[in-house]
């Protein structure tokens, strides 16, 4: 026997931020299994475009089946969801799965200040020190609004191309308003 009853637009919109943060989630710990930085910068660039094909597919696929619904919103929904799976994986990828890769980094750029002859100053140091022990946690939550930001942005954006109703207004408003501007 079938199941006829409504899918709510939340869980709908759970599912597809999963699917949305898979690509991301991937992505990630493929560039952080490579070390290549060229093949991350590809990789990176692929997860973009594909981000965002993959959530106008989402959006207009809600949009068909609600005609009289700006995808917009739905559209938020989703980025919010993934941005919190995606945040989340970067906090268990740089505390748990790759926590050297930090130290790394850090490293680097230490390197680099000292081949550039530049003297750090301690006050400098002490605060990169704690920001390198914190980084997991800093990057969660840059993480999480840096994707919810972008996904406010492409999600209105692709708005405009998968909602079926894209009058603000309701059809009676429309008429209403019509029949006001010829009556004086």
């Amino acid at each position: 026997m079938e199941n006829t009853e409504p899918v709510s637009k939340w869980s709908m919109a759970a599912r597809d931020g999963l699917i949305l943060a898979a690509v991301t989630v991937v992505v990630s710990t493929l560039t952080f299994l490579t070390k290549n930085t060229f093949l991350g910068m590809l990789l990176w660039l692929v997860k973009l475009v594909g981000s965002i094909w993959l959530l106008w597919v989402i959006m207009k696929r809600y949009g068909k089946a609600h005609p009289n619904e700006s995808t917009f919103g739905y559209g938020v929904i989703v980025c919010v969801l993934s941005a919190i799976v995606c945040s989340v994986w970067a906090f268990v990828e740089y505390q748990f799965l790759f926590p050297n890769a930090v130290a790394e980094a850090f490293e680097q750029m230490y390197t680099g200040f000292e081949q550039m002859g530049s003297m750090l100053p301690d006050t400098f140091t002490d605060v990169m020190l704690k920001m390198e022990d914190n980084y997991a946690q800093i990057n969660c939550i840059s993480s999480f609004f840096w994707c919810v930001l972008l996904g406010l942005v492409f999600s209105a954006i692709l708005s405009r191309s998968t909602s079926g109703n894209r009058s603000v207004f309701t059809p009676e408003e429309m008429n209403r308003n019509q029949d006001d501007e010829f009556n004086f």
